[in-house]
């Protein structure tokens, strides 16, 4: 029998560390890569999601804290709109807004389309993500919606 000598069983040892070394890089590394992307872009698309939701709901408040008719409403949440979306980290170009007002409220709806980055390459239509923020907000004017109420009932009983 011969004995191995302790020269040759490190070199065999090298090669096995380089071995799974090897392995790492090709399967560990990618997966890694992948997944802190994944996150990241995750991370992207809630930021916006929460963004739309805030500024529609901003915009939709300070509205209804403005006196005057439905057209003044819709015009001073457009302005806030506005300026809320001037201050987004994300750029989104193809946002649709819709405004409604009302002696009750004021109701702000965006509508964004978010293109996600790295994804226009495959060759289905997966790279975009539609997302829709919707708030209302009730006017706080309490005594002129209880005095409108009842011209309404009482035009309701004379009629």
């Amino acid at each position: 029998m011969k004995k191995r000598s302790g020269r040759k069983m490190s070199e065999e040892t090298c090669s096995r560390l380089n071995a799974y070394m090897t392995l790492e890089a090709c399967f560990i590394m990618p997966i890694a890569v992948i997944l802190t992307a994944f996150l990241l872009i995750l991370s992207l698309y809630l930021y916006t999601v929460c963004f739309l939701n805030q500024a529609a709901y901003i915009a939709a408040f300070r509205a209804s804290l403005t006196e005057g008719a439905g057209y003044v409403r819709e015009e001073k949440a457009g302005e806030e709109l506005e300026k809320l979306l001037l201050e987004a980290l994300i750029s989104l170009p193809e946002t649709q807004r819709e405004i409604t007002a009302s002696s009750s409220g004021v109701t702000v709806v965006l509508t964004a389309q978010w293109t996600l980055p790295g994804l226009s390459i495959l060759p289905a239509d997966v790279g975009t993500l539609q997302i829709k923020a919707e708030k209302e907000a009730l006017v706080r004017d309490a005594p002129a919606f209880i005095r409108g109420m009842r011209k309404l009932s009482g035009i309701t009983d004379s009629g």
